[in-house]
This record gives C-alpha cells, structure tokens and sequence, in this order.
C-alpha cells in the first residue's frame, strides 16, 4: 500500500443548476508529497474526479461542518464516509471552548496569537459584551488539551476561562442575550481574509490593529457563500483584473470581520496601516505594512479594508446585521 485512504460525504452547491450535489470524497495520503484526491458521484454512478494531487489540501482541514476547495469547487464535508476515517481522525483531535475574559481584552490579539502559535486552530469566534468584552472561541487540534497547557502557559490565569462546550453555545447562537457588539459609527470594516485565518495570522494582524491605537468593537467569525462574497466585493467588478480570483479566495473558508473604530479617521487609519492594495508595491513602499506582511498576491493580499468613507457603516452593517444574522 503506497498511502492511506480515508472517505468523506460532501457537498457542493451547483449554481448553474442551482442544486446542491452530494459526491464521495476519498483523500489519499502518500508517505511522500502532497495529499491525492477523488470523487464519486453516487447519483450517476460514475465517477467525478480521478485520483489527482492537491497540494493546497491538508488533513487538519477536514473536519466535519468544515469547506475545503478542490480545483475551485468549495465542497462542504457532510460526514466521514466509514469508521476507519472516524477513528483516525477524531481519536485524538478535540475541540476547547474558552472565553477571554475583559480584563484581557487589551491584549485579544496577543492572547489569539498565543492559541495559533501553539498549534490550535479557531473553528469559532466572536466578540459579545457581558459586563465587558469577552471573546468566545473553540478552538480544535489534536491532543488539544496538552497543546492549550502548553499555550495558556504564557497567558495570566485571570485572562481565559475555560468552559464546557456546550456552556459557550449561547455565545453564538443567542443574539437576543448576546447582540451584535458593533456600533455602526466612527468605524470601518476590516476582514482578515481566510488564508491569512487559515495560516495562523489572525493575532498578528489584530495586534497590529490595538498597537495602532485603533479599537476593535466588534468581532465575528463567518463563512460566505460565493454569492456573499460577490456582492460584498461588487464595487471592485470591472475595477481589477482578478475580482473572480478574489470573491473565490473570500469564499474559500471562513475569515475574520472585524468592526474597527477611531474617534476620527476611522477608515484612513485602517488603509495606512494595511498599505497598498498590490502586495509587490506594498512589500517595496512599506514593508511593515499588513498587506506586505501577510499578502499572498493581490487577490489574497491579507486584509480587506473599506476603500471609502462614505462606504463604512453600509460594509459593517452588510457584514454584522445581515450576513451574521443568516449564518445563524
């Protein structure tokens, strides 16, 4: 046996047909090289995709109710397909619900860094007040409970508290007791794009955000559809030559919406601390900025900030009010 296999139940939503299709995902692992792939359509009884390479695609990805992104298809996986996938990937993968507490509300960003540096991921998060700013997060990796010691190590005890999973659910999903916390004023909307989520960046990126003195009022952690995404990224149609390659790369998995607040300048202050909008020119005029840190290309350049003033409250509103409220 050159690899290991393990079988996935997922869908993807046709637009064209305007249909969401099931496939038979089997993902391939060599001793060498990057993850393989293929696809079984059960309702035709063919098959949909060859056994392929898929460099982009990696194991801690696959997590049941997470997306993945095979040669552009956003694929929602349903289930494990039998109990050897089950076994091997939930036997020592966990998940840990914490809220951080006011007090540490400062140093949120410091905080976020410390759980992606130690080799969580943040499958949720989101900001709420209850007497205070306190963030919620689960977060999930394997040996999970030994990777947040190790982190929370360098976090006052005073700073987190660690909860049951099911004790943190109201964070999320009760917005009557715990409403939107973005006050739609003196604001502009930045979005850590999902590939700078994914690679572990969020902390950095809202690090810098405090550091520069601005606020951060609200905070959500949100997965949009293409169409989603299309309509928030409309303004750019015709504008660039990769707006396709951008609503994909927003759409791709969940990112970060952040509500940032100034008493003045708001949205000024946001663009100059995130740079130019083309990484190269970035990276050469300003290197410390966060679209030179954390840009892949200009389609994935880290950040996504609101361009225009008169724009601000309607991208936060668009983002907070109604997206947040549908993804509930």
């Amino acid at each position: 046996m050159d690899s290991e296999s393990f079988g996935f139940l997922v869908e993807w939503y046709d637009s064209q047909a305007d249909l969401m299709r099931e496939y038979q995902l089997t993902v391939f692992k060599p001793q060498k090289g990057s993850l393989e792939a293929a696809m079984y359509d059960p309702k035709a009884h063919r098959g949909f995709l060859k056994r392929t390479p898929v460099p982009s695609l990696k194991m801690e990805d696959l997590l049941v109710g997470s997306t993945v992104t095979i040669y552009a298809r956003h694929l929602k996986v349903k289930a494990y397909a039998d109990s050897h996938t089950r076994n091997a990937l939930e036997c020592k993968r966990a998940s840990l619900a914490i809220l951080l507490q006011p007090p540490a509300f400062p140093q949120l960003g410091q905080l976020v860094s410390c759980i992606e540096s130690g080799g969580l991921k943040i499958q949720r998060l989101r900001l709420v007040n209850e007497s205070g700013p306190v963030v919620a997060l689960e977060v999930v990796g394997d040996d999970a409970d030994l990777l947040w010691s190790q982190a929370c190590g360098h976090v006052p005890a005073t700073a987190y508290k660690q909860v049951p999973r099911d004790q943190i659910e109201p964070y999320f999903c009760d917005r009557e007791r715990f409403p939107c916390t973005a006050a739609f004023d003196h604001c502009t909307l930045c979005i850590i794009r999902p590939h700078a989520l994914k690679a572990g960046k969020a902390g950095e990126i809202m690090m810098a955000i405090q550091s520069a003195g601005l606020e951060i009022s609200a905070a959500e952690m949100l997965h949009l559809q293409h169409a989603e995404a299309a309509e928030l990224l409309d303004v750019y149609k015709g504008v660039v030559p990769y707006h396709k390659e951008m609503v994909d790369g927003m759409s791709i998995a969940p990112m970060l919406a952040l509500e940032v607040r100034a008493e003045d300048a708001a949205v000024e202050k946001l663009r100059e601390l995130c740079g130019p909008y083309d990484v190269d020119m970035a990276r050469h005029l300003r290197p410390q900025s966060l679209r030179a840190r954390f840009g892949v290309d200009n389609a994935n350049n880290g950040v996504h900030a609101t361009d225009l003033e008169d724009d601000a409250e309607f991208e936060v509103r668009y983002v907070f009010e109604m997206l947040a409220i549908q993804a509930r």
